[in-house]
């Protein structure tokens, strides 16, 4: 029986000999096609429509503050309400606003910041309670498209410094 199993593993590693290239015959061969592939998903992309604006007022002599929701409502608190009817800028007040355009089979979450630093030289001002709304625009499925609008409560400070106040913000779309 001993010798049985000696003879079969021999034969079973002659089999596996015969099989690789390197112990072919000379003047033989033989080949097969394989394959590779990938699959690059259509990228969620995001596009500035509008940017958060609170519009002018005067410098108030106590804190104050201003809020604009993602609906566009605008609330003005404080020393700042009596002077928040005057001259707009052209392009008003209102929230922010981007387009998501979400990739084909793959979702996503929108981050938004927290807080937004407006500056003027050495002076700033915070936008706080920061909230977004996503609303569907178009699309069916995974192939639609939203809107984000957002807003926040201005911080003005008593005796703001004049001058145009500006801040950069992220907002980041993560596949999931």
């Amino acid at each position: 029986m001993l010798k049985r199993s000696i003879s079969l593993c021999l034969v079973l590693l002659a089999g596996l000999s015969l099989s690789s290239p390197v112990l072919a015959e000379p003047g033989t061969s033989a080949q097969e096609t394989g394959a590779a592939a990938a699959n690059v998903a259509e990228p969620i992309t995001i596009q500035r429509l509008a940017d958060l604006r609170f519009g002018r007022f005067a410098s108030p002599s106590t804190p104050s503050t201003i809020q604009i929701t993602p609906a566009g409502a605008f609330t003005p608190a404080g020393d700042v309400v009596s002077s928040t009817q005057m001259a707009q800028p052209a392009n008003g007040r209102g929230p922010a606003q981007f387009r998501v355009r979400q990739a084909g089979n793959r979702g996503g979450t929108v981050r938004i910041p927290e807080t937004i630093t407006l500056r003027s030289g050495g002076n700033s001002m915070d936008v706080t309670g920061v909230q977004g709304t996503l609303t569907v625009i178009s699309g069916f499925g995974r192939f639609r498209v939203y809107r984000l609008d957002l807003g926040g409560t201005l911080q003005v400070r008593a005796n703001q410094a004049p001058g145009s106040y500006v801040g950069d913000f992220d907002v980041t779309v993560v596949y999931n």
